[in-house]
């Protein structure tokens, strides 16, 4: 249980809950609502840009390669601390560092195969993925793989959780915030016509570098600038003089804006994969829509723990049980979407690689295969930035002060589980109604076909 120090009894919490609740639905109501464009469409003329071999497996391979040569000087760095096999182990552990030795670790672990999985099917060719977008989904591993690190840091130097040391948990979480930017902008791109944005080696190389800072930040937090334990991520810039106390874990704004923006960004790419299927012409792609609800509720899994302030267990475990679901989702969501491209079990055999010749290959996208009758209906870019930046800090300050000022005896209190499945459930299933409004088949009782066959996903 955090520190905390003695508050005034004030009006009682229910309001703030009624408020916070009806915050996050509203939230998940906007977020799918949005469908703005970020650049503007591009002329017939150049339409031929479609025709190119993109490389983003490539692109990704090297920024992994870059990311295992730099954690290892991380590594090295934190080779004097405490070692790792002496932690004590808790209930309320936040990375896979820290969460190995319960059901929580076992599930984060486990899910790792199945988005593996995802990414192999989604990057398939015939599926015309936005080359951005095939490379955002694959960034989130960097996020997965730098919470280990982020999380030693954390238990070894402090004794703390990864969710309680602010300065720690903002660097490594921001990562998930470039990851949905991309996957975003990879879509949006593609449907307005944009091959060159939904390629673009410029933003590869920010998100590389956005990496690398993170990196450097948890390397030399402590020895370097003498971090301490609640060091406020990014010195806490924009924090009121507020006269009401709050327990020493409390997310500072700029965190606070991380996990907000993290939220509004993936409901929108939710949003932007059923579009997709529109401009492709193929249904499946609403699948991947669907699959993506699972993980859309364990990030409001993660939001609800901080809210309640990283008190009450079950919420973690009910965020790494909607990862291990959401993973697997994910990937049943991008299988049924290569099926109906052509895939088969024979792209497994590796010597089909040696029977194409050389200019052979179709491009792993093409602009010209994504209609671009529905991008008239798309919010304009400059809007849309701001739309998603004033709804992140309206959120991110709602969230730190409102809870403070008029439900501080409900979230600061362990017991109140109630109160956090309520603001886990309402937004989910705002959300989930949401797609199913937009679910002609299923409004009129009707499940889609699974499709598992090359034959059956033929049909639909």
């Amino acid at each position: 249980m955090p520190q905390q120090m003695a508050l005034p009894k004030r009006r009682p919490g229910a309001l703030a809950l009624v408020a916070l609740v009806a915050g996050l639905g509203l939230a998940g109501r906007l977020g799918l609502g949005f469908a703005g464009t970020l650049t503007r469409t591009r002329s017939t003329a150049e339409s031929h840009l479609g025709s190119r071999t993109f490389r983003t497996s490539r692109h990704v391979g090297d920024g992994f390669d870059g990311l295992a040569g730099t954690a290892a000087g991380v590594m090295e760095s934190m080779a004097s601390m405490a070692s790792v096999d002496q932690m004590d182990q808790s209930s309320l552990l936040a990375s896979f560092a820290d969460q190995a030795g319960n059901i929580n670790g076992v599930l984060f672990q486990g899910s790792l195969p199945a988005y593996l999985l995802f990414l192999y099917f989604l990057g398939y060719r015939g599926n015309n993925t936005p080359p951005l977008t095939f490379f955002g989904f694959a960034f989130l591993l960097v996020f997965v793989f730098l919470t280990i690190p982020a999380g030693i840091i954390s238990k070894s130097s402090y004794g703390l959780i990864l969710a309680d040391s602010d300065w720690i948990h903002g660097s490594a979480e921001s990562l998930l915030t470039c990851t949905n930017i991309m996957i975003v902008l990879g879509f949006r791109s593609a449907l307005t016509g944009n091959a060159e944005l939904a390629d673009n080696e410029t933003v590869r190389n920010i998100a590389f570098g956005w990496m690398a800072a993170v990196i450097l930040t948890l390397a030399a937090g402590i020895p370097i600038f003498g971090f301490e334990a609640h060091t406020a991520f990014l010195s806490g810039i924009g924090a009121l003089d507020f006269d009401q106390a709050e327990p020493v874990n409390a997310l500072s704004i700029p965190n606070w804006m991380v996990h907000w923006s993290t939220v509004f960004e993936f409901l929108l790419a939710m949003s932007l994969a059923w579009r997709y299927a529109d401009a492709m012409g193929n249904p499946k792609w609403k699948g991947l829509t669907w699959g993506m609800l699972p993980s859309s509720i364990s990030s409001v899994c993660a939001l609800t723990f901080h809210i309640f302030y990283n008190q009450i267990p079950w919420i973690l475990t009910g965020q790494a049980l909607f990862t291990f679901i959401g993973n697997a989702t994910l990937a049943l969501a991008a299988y049924r979407i290569a099926v109906s491209n052509g895939w088969t079990i024979g792209e497994l055999n590796p010597l089909r690689m040696f029977d194409k010749k050389e200019g052979e290959e179709e491009p792993s996208f093409d602009i010209a295969k994504v209609s671009p009758e529905g991008a008239k209906e798309l919010m304009s870019g400059p809007l849309l930035v701001a739309e998603v930046i004033l709804l992140t800090v309206a959120f991110a300050y709602g969230t730190k002060y409102g809870e403070l000022a008029v439900g501080s005896s409900i979230f600061q209190s362990p017991e109140s589980s109630a109160a956090a499945a309520a603001v886990i459930a309402i937004p989910v299933l705002l959300v989930a109604y949401v797609i199913y409004s937009q679910s002609s088949d299923l409004q009129s009782g009707q499940l889609p076909p699974l499709a598992l066959a090359p034959s059956a996903a033929k049909d639909k």
